[in-house]
């Protein structure tokens, strides 16, 4: 009886996920109409020639590591007739929503048989439908189920793999091995679709292999990271052979680097502007120059830069990657003092509940969004408070190590309210956590009774 009240709630849970995204894609005219990422042109290509790469204007495909490969290989299934079909991308993106729904209800359904022990499947069901609307309606998560991106799907693979981790920290130990191989297949999907989603990999290939003593914990460590080992190994192995470099990201590393440790970005946080939107303009069209000099050296970005970019001097992907790490690498090494001020508006930045308030975004927008992760936050911490050590326990783990690895990474490379998107349907399990009562069943008190 039971069993059946649990399916039907979560049923419910993923309609009521797919009629709200459905409705945000309907009520959307301009959805996946840009491609700011090229993943659509990626995926043409590998639609129309078989190959990770982008077309020439002279129809010839060149191999790629500009983007990681899982989402435009997923988009290239929606291209018709040899172009992108908006239909079938919202399919996709409303399908990976209901995923993402069914994955957050399970777990928090998991997560709170932690704390409440007495009414853990009522509870649980409440809790987990409370999540999956919490998570429909997120406003980031709302936004990018629009776009030709990467946040729907990376949101998608970091709940699955919390579920998955509660499943094997929950579960018996005669399905270790099993749990510990779907999570280390969806951890690897998680770096395919996401580089940076590798340092949380290894933080949680080693909570595996720590956490459990003996045998049990090392087979399923070795499992994971084996597994885990494999994505890496064919990625690097796949950019070796067609691009020259074992690059085992991507070749896009360096100007995020850049685009986060640059001269104009340092100047407008000495100048105390960090309150305001940053206007990227001086250092895009200097970028753009960078072959008619060395962006190395703090003069090249003091010059004024005018006219059309002469790119006679290009280098390869791999090696326009390495110029701007480079570049990055000095302009802290110049600055050290504003690169530690920028590390903490990144963070800053990552975790903010307000957009930028910049023209042709409404006000009242801003503060919708913004009063709705105030919320959310008020509830983590108060769940914080009244769970503290249900909340760390090694159960949750993976949450709070993917919060520490966005955190880490995102404090140094680029950072806004959109990277965050993959840890929203973790916060929000947490958030709910705040509504239920830490209580323990009749057998628990007996057992602390006894040891006493």
């Amino acid at each position: 009886m039971q069993a059946q009240s649990s399916i039907r709630i979560l049923v419910l849970a993923v309609v009521l996920t797919v009629i709200v995204r459905a409705l945000g894609l309907l009520l959307s005219p301009a959805a996946f109409q840009d491609d700011p990422d090229a993943y659509q042109a990626i995926a043409t290509t590998i639609d129309s020639f078989g190959v990770f790469g982008l077309t020439s204007p002279a129809g010839e495909p060149r191999p790629i590591a500009f983007r990681p490969p899982l989402y435009p290989w997923l988009l290239s299934i929606c291209i018709s007739d040899g172009q992108l079909s908006g239909v079938a991308v919202g399919m996709l993106h409303v399908a990976l929503s209901a995923l993402t729904a069914m994955c957050a209800f399970l777990a928090t359904r998991q997560f709170v048989a932690q704390i409440d022990r007495v009414g853990e499947g009522r509870i649980g069901e409440i809790a987990g439908l409370l999540v999956t609307g919490l998570i429909a309606i997120d406003p980031i998560l709302f936004r990018q189920s629009s776009e030709v991106m990467t946040e729907t799907l990376a949101a998608t693979l970091a709940t699955a793999v919390i579920w998955s981790w509660s499943k094997w920290t929950c579960g018996k130990a005669s399905s270790d091995r099993r749990n510990a191989v779907t999570l280390g297949i969806l951890l690897a999907l998680a770096y395919l679709c996401r580089p940076t989603f590798l340092v949380w990999a290894v933080l949680l290939m080693i909570a595996v292999l720590l956490g459990r003593r003996g045998r049990r914990g090392v087979v399923s460590g070795l499992l994971v990271t084996a597994i885990v080992a494999i994505a890496v190994g064919g990625w690097t192995i796949r950019n070796q052979r067609l691009l020259g470099h074992p690059v085992w990201a991507t070749t896009h590393g360096g100007y995020t680097l850049l685009l986060a440790n640059n001269e104009s970005f340092y100047r407008y946080l000495s100048e105390g502007q960090f309150g305001q939107a940053w206007d990227a303009g001086p250092f895009l069209n200097a970028y753009q120059h960078r072959y008619e000099g060395d962006p190395r050296e703090a003069d090249f970005w003091e010059q004024d830069w005018t006219g059309e970019p002469n790119y006679d001097g290009a280098g390869s992907e791999y090696e326009d990657d390495r110029l701007c790490y480079e570049s990055a690498v000095a302009t802290i090494k110049r600055q050290p003092g504003v690169f530690l001020w920028s590390t903490v508006v990144r963070v800053a930045r990552l975790w903010s509940p307000f957009p930028h308030d910049v023209a042709g975004r409404s006000r009242i927008a801003v503060f919708a969004v913004g009063a709705f992760y105030i919320l959310i936050a008020v509830a983590v911490v108060v769940a914080i408070v009244r769970h503290r050590r249900r909340l760390f326990a090694y159960q949750l783990l993976a949450i709070w190590l993917l919060v520490f690895a966005l955190t880490g990474v995102h404090a140094v490379y680029w950072s806004n309210l959109r990277m965050r998107a993959p840890a929203m349907p973790a916060l929000a399990m947490i958030a709910v956590m705040s509504m239920v009562r830490e209580r323990q069943s009749v057998d628990q008190k007996v057992d602390q009774k006894d040891e006493h």
